[in-house]
């Protein structure tokens, strides 16, 4: 008798052991900060390769959300020189930082796809024949539980042209679009075609190779008087910008790879975000913008976690899930301690929830095999 309670007495101790260890493994690989640096970040990515359309595949770097359901997706194409070699369309740029938990937390509904393409070099976004690169994005979301009403391309510099010329060919397949520093213009017709899109243009006026007088502004001209609902269209301009190599002024896009942190804004002036009836958006952030139901879409239950900015905004800030409205002086004692806003816990308590069942059906194998081993050796001890 005695000899059983002390089988039971290590079963039970061992069980223990093994669910802390698999809840400690599960939150360290499903709740990473910001924190840990964009290298940490990056290995949490994944690479693959699209289906051969017009005699072309393309590569692709990709983030799988924590979540069992149905997320976003956003497809990102980078400018020149960041296609060659293999990953680098991810290690060219920090578009790694919107795999964080902080950034994860900001999606409607807890989560969020991210895809970035790799450029054929030489040929680049802007000549890419369209055939390869959908077929790439429509075979990536057909295979992953992606939601099919949100999803956003964007692209900078001539990625931008890449991406504009995507969601111009298949309106009904995007839901939004970003240009950051874009060098082409949406035409009117153009602009009447994504009508019903969430758009962003990010351009800087200083800009030496993208002006944003020269392709920006007719293109957000076009992009406001078209558009179905100007509460869905947005414009960020700005005087200076940092330099990308040879070029002054261009690149617009750190602003959206730190989701317009405090931490980043000191590097851009005159800095002005406006929606489409040219109010001023004071606290902008792109990640739950562009990732949220266009409006009427949204599921009578998650509406009101949705609405995470009021699209009439002027002079005031107002909630969203990037920021609570606080002073920007308590945001930039908050940014010279992280290059993000505070981890949410709710981010990390989701994933840790997505993670529990194919946790515990571990731990329950390992604990059934410790168990029986237990037996085993108790039973030759016996013999002996």
């Amino acid at each position: 008798m005695a000899k059983a309670i002390n089988i039971k007495t290590k079963i039970i101790s061992l069980t223990l052991c093994v669910i802390i260890l698999c809840g400690v493994f599960s939150s360290a690989a499903f709740a990473l900060s910001i924190n840990s640096g964009l290298n940490a970040l990056r290995g949490q990515w994944s690479r693959s390769e699209g289906p051969e359309a017009g005699g072309m595949s393309l590569e692709y770097s990709y983030y799988e959300p924590a979540s069992d359901a149905p997320c976003p997706l956003v497809v990102l194409l980078g400018g020149a020189g960041e296609g060659t070699p293999s990953g680098n369309e991810l290690k060219a740029n920090k578009f790694a930082n919107w795999s964080s938990s902080e950034y994860q937390s900001r999606v409607p509904g807890g989560g969020m796809y991210i895809l970035i393409l790799k450029a054929p070099e030489p040929v680049y976004f802007d000549t890419c024949p369209l055939a390869p690169m959908f077929a790439a994005i429509k075979d990536f979301a057909e295979k992953h539980n992606v939601d099919k009403r949100r999803i956003a391309v964007g692209g900078w510099c001539i990625g931008a042209s890449g991406a504009a010329r995507l969601a111009t060919n298949h309106p009904s397949f995007f839901s939004g679009l970003i240009l950051f520093s874009p060098r082409t213009i949406i035409t009117e017709s153009e602009a009447k075609t994504i009508k019903n899109m969430k758009v962003w243009i990010l351009a800087c006026n200083g800009d030496t190779y993208s002006p944003y007088l020269t392709y920006g502004y007719p293109s957000w001209q076009n992009i406001k008087e078209n558009t179905a609902n100007k509460s869905e269209v947005r414009c960020t301009t700005c005087s200076t910008a940092p330099r990308a190599a040879l070029l002054l002024n261009h690149e617009t896009w750190r602003l959206a790879e730190f989701d317009f942190s405090p931490a980043v804004l000191g590097d851009f002036t005159n800095l002005k975000t406006v929606d489409g009836s040219e109010n001023n958006i004071s606290v902008p952030s792109m990640i739950s913008f562009i990732t949220a139901y266009k409006t009427g879409e949204a599921p009578p239950e998650t509406e009101t976690e949705t609405q995470t900015e009021t699209e009439s905004e002027t002079q005031s800030a107002t909630e969203t899930t990037a920021e609570k409205p606080a002073s920007r002086a308590q945001s930039a004692v908050s940014a010279a301690k992280t290059p993000a806003d505070k981890p949410e816990k709710t981010a990390q308590e989701s994933g840790s929830r997505v993670q529990k069942p194919l946790m515990l059906i571990i731990a329950a194998g390992v604990t059934a095999f410790i168990a029986a081993a237990v037996v085993v050796i108790e039973k030759r001890k016996k013999n002996l």
